[in-house]
């Protein structure tokens, strides 16, 4: 017969594990299948942001290049200096001492033999590249071109893509500007953060060839994607809706390991897949879990070790304590346990049930707190998103019309001359069309010009941080009102890249907001170097109007914070109503890591 004690305690222990151990593992597994899926879906947010990313860096790679090619043959067709070799020499060793991803630099006739090579190479002889698509597509179109993947014939034969512009004398064309790049410059292109984070790089061109693969892909530059199975994986997913978030690729890693891969198209009709190993997402999933586990089984064996101390010093008050549990509700809503209802022995127990329901309560309403606020701040960056979208239709929407309607009749009226001169047999007729043909030319080209200083100014990239910072000023306040003051301090070196984009635009930013909101008379401009810290100090003041700091701000500067933390740095507002404003921004010389 079992004494009554034991059956007590055995009838406890049930009611324990169905009580504490069973919700214990449920719960256990409902945080593990909700871990795991939070992140994967991490992951493939993260995928697709770092892919867009390392997209829009290629892109800009290429365009980069381009630009200094188009627009030299532009200048040298306006100018009609086209058959002066010494100069063109000099052109082409300025544009490779800018440009040091040219590994060279050519021009042809309107046959395709090549006049001037840069840089020399004795012994070469007659060249032709009459054959080659940078050659055949701006001779056919009259417009620039980025040509897909192939080996070069002279120069070592090493795996290139070359970007190349028309030339034309009087409307005709005669002959090409080439720039070769090495496909080994797009392996530098963020290769060493990309394997940091165990990522994987796959950028094909038109023709399906291979540009550049990283180390954990099997694939070697100028390979051709084929019909294995693999290949047409691949060749799926590139050509898949941007809508596919994140695909599970089998097996095409170089060791039969499986991936995840996003595919972003590129503006100049490449594709890049940027791929995480499904080992890297399982490891973090798995570290999540052994963490959890770790603390549940700690949580579950220290409460477990105490229930049984406690059954066995409390033995002869068991059979009172389990009377009082039926009555106790196990509900958030349930009343606390007065202590004087429970054997005195128990009533340390009693307390600590209480003090554990009311730390549930208030960790309940944390929690719901936290979803507020996550979902007050979701709300603010759906808002926020909207606002850039509209602005970037805006500008798309000005560029159109800007195309449209000046640069589009513009070179609708050359032709139209064009065609005059071709009818009109008169001599003194003819140069007069000539004549405005020329003047709407150079119109064009001033036209452009200025768009592509709107989007971008080559005194960034040229001449520095400093030069660039006094053009801009000068340019929004050449007026005289407000005036401005200028405090540029040299600094001993230029910043990268990044953190000089930065900084430009958010003192372009801020200059443009004094302009349409401060109703100001004095704007100060400064930028010194704290050598201390190794940061650049960029500040504008104005004695404007102000405005409310803890109102809603606008997205002019939300951008400029976003911008200096996209690089590491800082920025604070100081205003007032009627007060005046103050924009600081610290910004590191050099990106971490």
């Amino acid at each position: 017969m079992t004494p009554p004690g034991r059956g007590l305690l055995r009838e406890f222990a049930r009611l324990l594990l169905v009580a504490v151990v069973v919700p214990v593992l449920v719960l256990a597994a409902l945080i593990l299948w909700q871990r795991d899926t939070t992140t994967r879906e991490q992951f493939g947010r993260h995928l697709e942001a770092v892919a867009e990313s390392t997209g829009h860096e290629v892109d800009n790679f290429l365009r980069l290049h381009l630009v200094p090619v188009q627009l030299l043959a532009e200048r040298r067709s306006a100018e009609g200096s086209l058959d002066d070799t010494a100069a063109w020499a000099e052109d082409l060793l300025q544009i490779h001492r800018h440009y040091p991803g040219f590994t060279s630099l050519l021009v042809t006739d309107a046959e395709g033999n090549v006049r001037t090579i840069q840089p020399e190479v004795p012994g070469l002889g007659d060249i032709s590249v009459a054959d080659r698509s940078y050659f055949i597509q701006p001779r056919t179109t009259g417009d620039a071109y980025i040509s897909n993947a192939f080996r070069g014939r002279y120069l070592g034969g090493d795996p290139l893509v070359t970007v190349s512009a028309p030339l034309f004398r009087d409307g005709r064309f005669v002959g090409i500007i080439q720039g070769a790049i090495e496909i080994e410059a797009f392996a530098a292109l963020r290769s060493h953060w990309l394997q940091a984070r165990g990522f994987e790089v796959l950028l094909l061109d038109r023709d399906q060839t291979v540009v550049h693969a990283s180390k954990g892909l099997p694939y070697r530059s100028l390979d051709v994607l084929g019909a294995n199975a693999r290949d047409k994986t691949i060749l799926t997913l590139q050509r898949a809706s941007d809508r596919t978030l994140m695909q599970r690729l089998p097996g095409v890693l170089s060791d039969g390991g499986d991936a995840y891969a996003r595919a972003v198209p590129l503006q100049v009709g490449w594709r890049m897949l940027l791929l995480v190993p499904d080992r890297v997402v399982a490891a973090e999933s798995r570290r999540n879990m052994v963490v959890i586990i770790v603390l549940l089984a700690l949580v579950l064996v220290g409460v477990l070790t105490i229930v049984r101390m406690q059954m066995k010093r409390l033995g002869g008050s068991v059979h009172e304590l389990l009377d009082r549990m039926q009555r106790f509700a196990l509900d958030r809503e349930s009343p606390p346990v007065e202590p004087d209802t429970v054997p005195r022995e128990l009533a340390p127990l009693a307390e600590a049930m209480n003090q554990l329901a009311t730390r549930a309560h208030e960790a309940y309403g944390q929690v719901n707190l936290s979803l507020q606020q996550q979902s007050h701040l979701r709300e603010e960056l759906q808002a926020v998103t909207r606002r850039l979208l509209t602005v970037q239709e805006d500008e798309r929407r000005t560029l159109s019309r800007e195309l449209h309607d000046d640069i589009g009749q513009a070179i609708t009226a050359i032709k139209l001359g064009a065609m005059a001169i071709q009818s009109d047999d008169d001599p003194e007729r003819r140069d007069e069309i000539l004549a405005e043909i020329i003047a709407t030319t150079d119109q064009t080209v001033t036209k452009l010009r200025n768009l592509s200083l709107l989007l971008r100014p080559p005194q960034l990239d040229t001449l520095g941080l400093e030069t660039a910072l006094r053009w801009q000023a000068d340019k929004l306040f050449r007026a005289g009102q407000p005036r401005l003051h200028l405090v540029l301090s040299p600094l001993p070196h230029r910043p990268d890249p990044e953190v000089e984009l930065a900084c430009f635009r958010i003192a372009q930013e801020a200059l443009t907001n004094v302009l349409r909101h401060a109703s100001a008379s004095q704007v100060t401009l400064s930028l010194a170097i704290d050598a201390e810290h190794q940061a650049l100090q960029l500040s504008i003041a104005d004695d404007g109007n102000g405005f409310a700091a803890d109102g809603v701000q606008g997205l002019g500067l939300v951008t400029m914070r976003e911008r200096a933390q996209q690089v590491g740095g800082a920025l604070e507002i100081e205003t007032r109503e009627g007060g005046g404003t103050c924009i600081r921004a610290r910004l590191p010389m050099h990106l971490a890591g």
